[in-house]
């Protein structure tokens, strides 16, 4: 039985956090306050009051271990002095595990007076409770923390709570919930890549937390740079600086802003600053940690600084795992387009752990399909097949599909290693993998990088030259119907609704990076699993695009 129980301060959000965490993981909610008031038909301050704190401690003590005798996995909120009788830590440690909510005694404080005004807004009169009727509570409060922290330091995991929404606290949780021990996903898939050296894309469900294992494994030196996000830094970087260094290693950590912008030449010069400044070296290795963006542009840092230094790609997003981290491809953007100045690069090793997934907002994880439809289009329509049968799991994710997402992402990438060996530097198979990008990045820049994601703007990409390979007579209208009908499924956009005018898609498509002869070339289906590259009439495609974006 292994419950999970939140404990700490009062006011650090255990009863909200505990609500979302229930309902994202299936399971059934108990709130030790909760039941005692159900149970005895009174109030907490009300039970204090009449009887004590002695006595009180003693009921929720009976409601803890009725609690916990529950033969389903809960969550299980307590009170703010659960952890007061070595009993109750006992029997939490044994029948499940703990999440310390950690929040500053003053940001306690201004919840809880916040709760008490709206309860007054809305007509109640709140009972106060006993750490607020004193006069100073945050001393009260100080005070307790003072007392209780080392035994809520005691759990096995610690969640800092601060300027952090409940959505993101419940995600970090199930990041930390998540056992890299005992997945279902078994044995990490491993794909070697015959490309340059060689080097390894590994498919490994919690293998972040063997990350100091693998860095050995390459024989590299001590010192280490970790570029990361803002989103990304507080959910893994303090585990991640742990492991490391208790493995021997000496990390150093960068934070980049969020967000497609960070793929600027600004952000470029910052981290060759950053580098210079540390005395970085050339056999030094610099890791990306997070997301497509966080992969381009510290990759291009690795093959242009010093004239190359070790990459190591970590993906945390799903369209990074099976795209952006995979092949080579680094660079920045340009304000007249995406991805016009880079290099080709390749990694010492790619280390994607899907766990990381669990982290993610929907919208960010749902985006990622847009890739993995795309391989089933250009290449694989068994894969395809399989996305269709498992869409619902797969765009629910609750609880994910483990094994299965291990194995669409190891082929994924397994696709996508077959063609760049083939066609290293794009000149020539390669540019198959660009199947619904000549519109999409178009509309990403044309947008101003944030209107869509990437993700969003391939998926109505794709719909886009689907029609134009209809219209074309080379792919027909029922594997155009299937196309749209899986993006839809898995939660992509399938019908353009924005402000941008088609004229500026297609001024901004001429600097398309296969623009040959000043004309586009095409990735258009033939079926389901095969694609060709050509050009297309330009009437044509302005036809289609007016149509599409509801100008014509």
């Amino acid at each position: 039985m292994r419950h999970v129980f939140l404990i700490g301060l009062s006011g650090s959000g255990k009863s909200s956090v505990g609500r979302l965490l229930a309902q994202r993981l299936g399971r059934p909610l108990f709130d030790v306050d909760a039941l005692i008031e159900q149970e005895y038909g009174e109030r907490i301050p009300a039970i204090f009051a009449r009887h004590g704190e002695d006595y009180f401690r003693t009921l929720e003590s009976q409601i803890l271990a009725q609690a916990a005798q529950h033969q389903d996995d809960a969550i299980i909120v307590t009170g703010g002095g659960i952890v007061v009788h070595a009993e109750n830590r006992a029997l939490m440690a044994r029948h499940g595990v703990r999440v310390f909510l950690q929040v500053e005694p003053h940001i306690s404080l201004a919840r809880l007076q916040a709760q008490l005004t709206a309860e007054r807004q809305q007509g109640h009169t709140p009972e106060i409770r006993p750490l607020l009727s004193g006069p100073d509570p945050l001393v009260r409060l100080q005070e307790m923390l003072s007392l209780r922290e080392l035994w809520y330091k005691e759990a096995e995991f610690i969640c800092p709570t601060q300027d952090k929404s409940i959505e993101q606290i419940v995600k970090e949780i199930i990041t930390m919930l998540t056992d890299p021990h005992q997945s279902e996903a078994g044995a990490p898939l491993v794909r070697h890549v015959h490309v340059d050296a060689g080097y390894d894309a590994i498919v490994d469900w919690g293998g972040l937390e063997r990350l100091p294992g693998y860095l050995q494994q390459l024989q590299l030196p001590s010192r280490v740079f970790i570029v990361t996000d803002s989103n990304i830094h507080d959910i893994y970087i303090p585990s991640i600086t742990k492991n490391l260094i208790a493995a021997g290693f000496e990390p150093h950590i960068y934070i980049l802003p969020a967000g497609e912008g960070s793929k600027s030449q600004q952000q470029l010069f910052a981290l060759y600053d950053w580098l210079l400044e540390l005395h970085a070296e050339r056999r030094e290795a610099l890791i990306a940690l997070g997301g497509g963006v966080v992969g381009d542009l510290v990759g291009f840092v690795a093959a242009t600084y010093l004239r190359g230094v070790p990459l190591i790609q970590i993906p945390t997003s799903l369209l990074a795992q099976v795209d952006s981290a995979i092949g080579g491809k680094t660079g920045i953007n340009h304000p007249r387009g995406k991805n016009l100045i880079g290099s080709f690069y390749h990694p010492r090793l790619v280390l994607a752990d899907p766990s990381t997934l669990l982290s993610l907002p929907e919208r960010s994880r749902t985006e990622g399909w847009a890739e993995i439809v795309k391989y089933g289009i250009i290449l694989d329509a068994e894969l395809f097949a399989l996305l269709e049968a498992n869409a619902g799991a797969l765009r629910a994710f609750s609880p994910p599909p483990v094994a299965l997402l291990c194995q669409i992402i190891a082929r994924c990438i397994d696709l996508k290693v077959v063609v760049i060996e083939e066609d290293e530097r794009e000149q020539g198979r390669r540019a198959i993998l660009n199947y619904g990008h000549t519109f999409g990045h178009a509309l990403e820049n044309v947008s101003g990088y944030g209107e869509w994601l990437h993700g969003e703007a391939v998926s109505i990409g794709m719909v886009v030259a689907a029609t134009l390979a209809q219209e074309s007579g080379l792919f027909a209208a029922s594997a155009v119907e299937r196309q749209n009908h899986l993006l839809a499924a898995l939660g992509l956009p399938i019908e353009y609704a924005g402000t941008v005018h088609a004229q500026d898609i297609l001024a901004a498509m001429q600097l398309d990076k296969k623009v040959v002869g000043k004309r586009v070339r095409w990735i258009l289906p033939r079926q389901i699993g095969e694609v060709i590259s050509m050009p297309l009439p330009d009437e044509l495609v302005e036809r289609v695009i007016l149509t599409f974006m509801g100008e014509k």
